[in-house]
């Protein structure tokens, strides 16, 4: 072999070993994220104060992608007719967190229960997982909403609930309002 054979054999190799890198990196890019674990995160927050409320369950359905059917999905979820797939408690920042099975669901329903004399929220929505997971998702309790508070944005994979407190004397009263 003559020196120019082993050079134009080296430079093969070398570009058969870009192409094969190439190849990788470009198989492992457009292997999207969402095959892999994604991590939700369910957030409650006070918006007068921008508190976490702590120890609050949370339930989630829709995981195994069976979908809850009928009109009267909410109320069945609010009435727990149709146990859920998963439940949590919030942590000291007022959040829950769980992982999004392979493949994941287009839509999953959550569910915020909160006390009913506190806070003024059925807090069941159904959310589209490409939006939680792309800008996230939020949603305000009737009595936040009516006093426009500050924007608050969620993060990239969370499903954020902006809720305001009932006034004390609704709390007081409560049990005349209830009926």
């Amino acid at each position: 072999m003559t020196g120019i054979d082993r050079r134009v054999d080296a430079a093969m190799m070398k570009i058969g070993t870009e192409l094969v890198l190439g190849f990788v990196v470009a198989l492992l890019a457009a292997t999207s994220i969402a095959c892999f674990g994604q991590t939700v995160v369910i957030r409650i927050v006070n918006v007068t104060n921008e508190n976490p409320v702590r120890n609050q369950l949370v339930y989630i359905w829709g995981i195994s992608g069976a979908t809850v059917p009928g009109e009267n999905e909410r109320r069945k979820l609010l009435t727990n007719a149709i146990p859920p797939e998963l439940s949590f408690l919030t942590d000291a920042n007022g959040e829950a967190q769980f992982e999004l099975p392979k493949p994941a669901p287009a839509y999953l329903y959550v569910r915020a229960v909160l006390s009913d004399s506190h806070w003024d929220c059925t807090c069941v929505e159904r959310v589209s997982i490409e939006e939680v997971l792309q800008k996230g998702f939020v949603t305000l309790s009737p009595y936040a909403e009516r006093w426009k508070p500050k924007p608050i944005q969620p993060k990239a994979g969370e499903v954020l609930f902006a809720l305001r407190p009932l006034p004390l004397w609704v709390r007081f009263f409560w049990p005349l309002l209830k009926g």
